[in-house]
């Protein structure tokens, strides 16, 4: 009587082999309406299977079902496999690897041609089982680091059949590692075919195969715990593995005292250390998730501190009294034309360039060219003026050379084009003075010099409110402190005829100014007023209190050099509202 396989029965599994393996059922697959499910179990063990969709159970008969086909391997792929030898087992030995494991994974000795070898050489070969059948060697010469496979050979799992159908499921980069887990008494354990590709590997996706065709080791696993190589390729290699197989499943090992992997831990520190490595492994780290753990240094600094991060001062005593700078922040600032918010910004770059050596890029267009721009920067930096027009000496040609070297080392200029600056132009180039220059602080002065194009649908309220969040995600990410310059709305003049104190409400577009500064400062002078050249400085909005508070304080502006001096007069100001 011909023996009766799966195929008998439209189940298209392998005879022989053990554990559990999903597939198509043949009896609810061609009415399904989603095609390529696997809902049919077949236990390849018992040769019972159970459809989990439309509860068909069937069973081969018992004569049957342990006749497992001939093991062989891959055509091609032959490799004259014989028992190990002394020398193979002193090798392992060596690496912590004990005659029973080596017995488990029933590892052989041969003679290989390795590429990087003279001659045929003597070599551990490993054998890749998948459904009870070799579909793959490895070979590991003894004599020296080399490495090498069958030809013709499948790229799958290495101790896939000890992994099908297992919850929690470890996976290393490479062979060794496995066998050296399976020494600290985890079986569930498999490692990946080819180890971690070379740093630079543009397409993941197609070494990443493997995992798909493991569905059926990896699409039960409840927890994955990723034990890959702590170094440069493995790093990358491991979040690529985590990616792939979902975080939320995923866990990472720390491995220890600065051994790189599994293998390594067992030959410097045994078993049992190990162990605890596996056992102590920890969720994998998703971006924009984190617990105050992650942030134990700075909360003890916060408490040693008194809470009180006090930022850095802007060069005036009484602007300190309520502002100071804090990297990491967005710093809205505005005023009505010609009330000297620009000035005074530059100023203010200029103090914490002398005093905190602090390094800022601007995007300026309305201080174009930039030799103007530097002139008046130049002004506040020398404390003369660039002309001979204030009965004041000017600066010479060899100051003014002297403050172009000083100042460049500070200041990194963000020119522009043809082609107007969009808001992700900017922040794309202010991410790269972070990354290269370290900056600070930067400028984006004004803001309706930018390209604002919105998608369709998108209200200009809401193209505001996404823009500024850009910039403030850059700013706290990157650590630096961005303050953008905007002009508000046509204001209507009081009776006395000078204009009001714009407000963040009063810049066009919408609230969000308000709502996403940090910091917002309106810059007010009364131009035809009694001190025309006395500029007042509002501070109407300071998010953490520890850097600051609401207030209003009086700076004289020196128009032959441009900067700002501490008034000995300062006038009654009544603090608005807002």
């Amino acid at each position: 009587m011909p023996v009766k396989t799966y195929s008998d029965y439209g189940i298209d599994a392998p005879l022989g082999g053990s554990g559990e393996y999903r597939t198509a059922c043949p009896q609810c697959e061609p009415g399904r309406k989603h095609k390529g499910e696997k809902p049919l179990a077949v236990n390849l063990t018992e040769g019972v299977w159970h459809c989990h969709h439309c509860d068909w159970r069937g069973a081969l008969p018992k004569a049957d079902y342990r006749q497992p086909p001939e093991v062989t391997q891959k055509p091609a792929g032959t490799v004259n496999a014989q028992p190990l030898t002394p020398d193979d087992y002193r090798w392992l030995e060596a690496r912590g690897i004990s005659p029973t494991t080596a017995g488990i994974f029933q590892l052989r000795s041969c003679l290989w041609q390795f590429p990087k070898l003279e001659g045929r050489q003597p070599a551990i070969a490993i054998p890749f089982y998948r459904d009870g059948v070799i579909v793959n060697w490895k070979l590991r010469a003894i004599t020296d680091k080399a490495f090498s496979q069958s030809k013709g050979g499948e790229q799958c799992l290495f101790n896939y059949d000890a992994v099908v159908g297992s919850k929690e499921v470890i996976i290393t980069e490479g062979e060794m590692d496995c066998l050296a887990l399976c020494e600290a008494g985890f079986r569930n354990v498999c490692s990946c075919p080819n180890g971690a590709p070379a740093i630079g590997t543009k397409d993941l996706q197609t070494k990443l195969a493997f995992i798909d065709q493991a569905e059926a080791v990896f699409k039960g696993a409840e927890k994955i715990i990723i034990a890959m190589d702590s170094d440069a390729p493995g790093i990358p290699w491991a979040k690529a593995i985590a990616n792939k197989l979902g975080l939320e499943r995923c866990w990472q090992v720390e491995w220890s005292s600065e051994c790189k992997d599994a293998n390594d831990v067992l030959m410097s520190h045994g078993a049992t250390t190990l162990a605890e490595c596996i056992n102590n492994a920890t969720p994998y780290p998703v971006q924009g998730l984190a617990t105050f753990s992650d942030y134990r240094q700075e909360i003890h600094d916060y408490h040693a501190n008194g809470g009180l991060v006090r930022g850095k001062s802007t060069g005036w005593k009484t602007v300190d009294e309520l502002l100071r700078l804090k990297p990491g922040t967005l710093n809205i600032l505005t005023g009505i034309p010609s009330s000297g918010k620009s000035e005074w910004l530059d100023a203010m770059m200029l103090n914490t360039i002398r005093k905190h050596d602090w390094t800022w890029a601007i995007f300026s267009p309305e201080n174009h060219p930039p030799a103007y721009h530097f002139g008046k920067l130049a002004e506040k930096w020398l404390g003369q003026p660039m002309f001979d027009r204030w009965n004041q000496p000017p600066i010479t040609a060899t100051e003014l050379d002297k403050a172009i070297t000083e100042l460049s080392k500070s200041i990194h200029i963000l020119t522009f084009d043809e082609y107007a600056a969009t808001v992700d132009s900017i922040l794309a180039r202010l991410r790269v003075c972070s990354k290269l220059h370290k900056i600070n602080a930067c400028i984006v002065d004004p803001w309706n010099e930018l390209e604002h194009v919105r998608e369709t649908g998108v209200s200009e309220t809401e193209h505001i409110g996404q823009s500024l969040t850009k910039f403030r995600n850059f700013a706290r990410l990157h650590t630096v402190a961005v303050w953008i310059v905007a002009h508000p709305t046509k204001l209507t003049k009081k009776d006395d005829g000078s204009y009001p104190v714009p407000s963040p409400y009063d810049i066009s577009g919408s609230a969000n100014w308000r709502n996403k500064g940090d910091v917002c400062i309106a810059v007010w002078r009364d131009v035809a007023g009694v001190h025309p050249h006395r500029v007042q400085v509002h501070i109407q909005k300071v998010r953490d209190k520890n850097i600051g508070q609401p207030g209003i304080v009086e700076l004289d502006w020196h128009p032959p050099t441009g900067r700002f001096f501490e008034t000995s007069n300062p006038m009654e100001i009544k603090q608005p509202e807002f």
